[in-house]
């Protein structure tokens, strides 16, 4: 009987074991595969620990590269997250409270040939496609999710131009992609769409892009070339 106990203690702690240390492995994977394929962007999670028992779990230095640009579009330091552990097994997760800490949002932009390119206008696109596939039929709901200490930098190497700006603390509830929950996507794009606003009336200069854009190279140069026509005319004289 005792070795039976025995065997059974040792089962359990290496059960235990293996679902800590390998199983938080196997969930950061699926984790950075599904936000990949939702939003067309690769995703990468330094470090992720869950805590099983007590449904808890932490995860550190998560980004979401850029597409057509290069570096993170987004970048935080520390999630923290609390949800209803039975609900893992199942196929709508609970998601009781998220913690977001210490968040960079990297707004990129370009001007070549009259046209303002960014790293925001694509993914905004992706976000619209309520049909994105997904590697995983599990549904989710966050109750709360808290985002603190969030910076905004706008930047284009080619203007040889960045300045960074910190933004509010926000606050969402019951957001997910349940029949009940405000669509993650939904709630993602305003996010954006609101970070452009900022970028443009507190960081750039008053209507610096509209002035890009109605930019045209061709007069530029054209009223260049008929000043120095001028200039030869007089000297011959």
């Amino acid at each position: 009987m005792k070795k039976f106990l025995s065997i059974i203690i040792i089962f359990i702690i290496l059960t235990y074991v293996l679902i800590e240390f390998i199983g938080d492995r196997i969930v950061k994977n699926i984790l950075e595969d599904n936000i990949s394929t939702s939003l067309n962007r690769d995703v990468s999670i330094k470090k992720l620990n869950i805590d099983y028992l007590n449904g808890q779990a932490d995860a550190k230095g998560v980004s979401l590269l850029n597409k057509n640009f290069e570096g993170h579009l987004v970048r935080i330091d520390t999630i923290k997250v609390e949800l209803d552990t039975f609900s893992i097994f199942s196929n709508d997760v609970i998601i009781n409270n998220v913690l977001l800490d210490n968040i960079i949002v990297n707004y990129y932009f370009n001007f070549s040939k009259q046209i303002v390119s960014d790293n925001v206008k694509s993914l905004k696109q992706e976000l619209k496609k309520k049909d994105s596939a997904s590697n995983s039929n599990k549904y989710f709901n966050i109750k709360k999710l808290e985002a603190k200490n969030i910076s905004l930098s706008a930047k284009s190497p080619d203007l040889n131009f960045e300045k960074t700006i910190a933004l509010n603390d926000l606050l969402f509830q019951n957001i997910g992609n349940t029949n009940k929950s405000k669509n993650y996507k939904d709630v993602l794009n305003q996010v954006f769409n609101n970070s452009v606003d900022i970028v443009k009336e507190k960081i750039l200069n008053r209507n610096i892009l509209d002035k890009l854009q109605n930019f045209n190279s061709e007069e530029i140069e054209n009223k260049v070339k008929d000043k120095l026509k001028n200039k030869l005319k007089e000297l011959i004289k």
